[in-house]
């Protein structure tokens, strides 16, 4: 997740076990991937739902697990989502510990996991796209 700022545009990263990544889960019965994206934001985050809005489809990141000796094989949708407003985070402390802004570079130094710094890097670049075509 994105927003515009005068001095540049800014990243949402959430803290979850002492680690930055992105909000992320369980796609629920009837539910798109695209509408889990916005759900988990507003919820992890505290953000209204009705401020965010899907740009475009990032690159999925896929990869596989043991969980009880199963291999588990598991696709994460990424999706480019700008957030209009000022409304303040207000995490669900429940499952995480922290929401941030970052610009670009402090994004990419915080963020935790190898797979979500090539997504935010996708999503880095087509932000400066955007800027660049508008």
């Amino acid at each position: 997740m994105f927003r515009r700022m005068p001095d540049g545009p800014q990243f949402a990263l959430i803290k979850a076990n002492g680690r930055w990544s992105f909000p992320k889960g369980n796609i629920e019965k009837d539910e798109t991937p695209e509408v889990t994206a916005l759900r988990e934001i507003a919820e992890e985050t505290g953000l209204p739902f009705s401020r965010l809005r899907i740009v475009l489809q990032l690159p999925p990141v896929k990869y596989a697990f043991r969980w009880d000796s199963v291999l588990v094989f598991k696709t994460v949708h990424n999706y480019l989502v700008q957030y209009t407003g000022d409304n303040p985070f207000t995490p669900q402390l429940s499952e995480i510990e922290e929401a941030q802004w970052f610009s670009p570079a402090e994004a990419r130094r915080a963020i935790s996991f190898k797979n979500s710094r090539e997504t935010l890097d996708a999503a880095i670049s087509r932000v400066e796209e955007l800027q660049e075509a508008s």
